[in-house]
């Protein structure tokens, strides 16, 4: 973990696991369209053909920005990740076609790269806006800015599936803000709210590019963290817990901090991978919080 903007981390995924992603997103009504490095289409799915038409009509649609301006082609959301292999966050979108009446959607464009480090398949994530609503439907959770547990949850199969494949080792932690919350949702404020959200933003910021972020129920945070040995995560995880420890919180100065389990992947599947991280943040807790408790046996 270093100080650095966060991403979505880097994707290496092949065909297979691309389209059960887009069978995920039909399920949640979110479109999925894949292409190729030069930019051709090479699949969409269900949700992504009633947004946009069916694979090979391409011809007439227009992006539009949100005020009626046109797209110019290097700033449609595909061109820009070809340009610098880089994701395209929540850009918001008009979809328009001779065929289709308009649409607003909110893109996600994301790199999936080859195990030599190029750029294989762009992922097109559109999520069709409610006309009567400027409330964004998003795979991240609103309030922190983390991904939403859905998604959290996805990405940590898609990790097990890797790991599995190829033999990479990924550490995994549960995380929760101690007692300072709680007594804080006790008192039924919204303080609660806004001082989880403020710990879920600094979290955010201050993990490496590949490493992945969640909020896992109501209170907890689930952090993945792709090629680190559990030994090498405690690195990273004891100098977030130092930040958070001396952050500053609101302009009252609240103080808070966290604690959390931590495991390294051996072969479970996410359910007791998680239950197991969740064993071990409340070892951390009923030690007295503030602290990580490792899984021994793994180190």
């Amino acid at each position: 973990m270093s100080e650095a903007n966060s991403s979505l981390p880097h994707l290496l995924a092949d065909d297979e696991e691309i389209e059960r992603y887009g069978r995920l997103l039909d399920s949640l009504g979110i479109g999925l369209e894949v292409f190729a490095s030069d930019a051709s289409i090479r699949h969409r799915n269900a949700i992504a053909n009633e947004l946009c038409g069916e694979l090979g009509q391409n011809i007439g649609r227009i992006w539009r920005e949100v005020d009626g301006q046109p797209v110019a082609g290097d700033k449609q959301p595909v061109a820009q990740v070809i340009q610098t292999s880089r994701p395209v966050f929540d850009r918001m979108l008009i979809v328009m076609g001779t065929e289709k009446p308009r649409v607003t959607v909110k893109v996600n464009a994301l790199p999936v790269f080859s195990e030599n480090g190029t750029v294989n398949r762009i992922l097109l994530i559109l999520a069709k806006q409610p006309e009567n609503t400027l409330e964004l439907f998003s795979i991240h959770d609103p309030l922190t800015g983390v991904f939403s547990e859905n998604h959290a949850i996805f990405l940590l199969d898609n990790e097990i599936h890797r790991a599995r494949r190829y033999g990479t080792p990924f550490s995994l932690a549960l995380i929760a803000v101690d007692q300072q919350r709680a007594s804080c949702l006790s008192n039924g404020s919204t303080f609660g709210d806004d001082l989880f959200a403020s710990v879920g933003k600094l979290l955010w910021k201050s993990m490496r590019e590949i490493d992945i972020a969640g909020r896992i129920g109501v209170a907890d945070f689930l952090i993945i963290l792709p090629n680190v040995s559990l030994k090498d995560a405690m690195i990273g995880l004891e100098r977030l817990r130092l930040l958070v420890e001396t952050q500053e919180f609101t302009s009252e100065a609240v103080k808070v901090t966290i604690s959390g389990g931590v495991t390294e992947y051996t072969g479970e599947n996410s359910a007791p991978l998680i239950g197991h991280c969740r064993s071990l943040l409340e070892n951390a807790r009923d030690s007295g919080g503030n602290r990580f408790c490792v899984d021994l046996g793994v180190i």
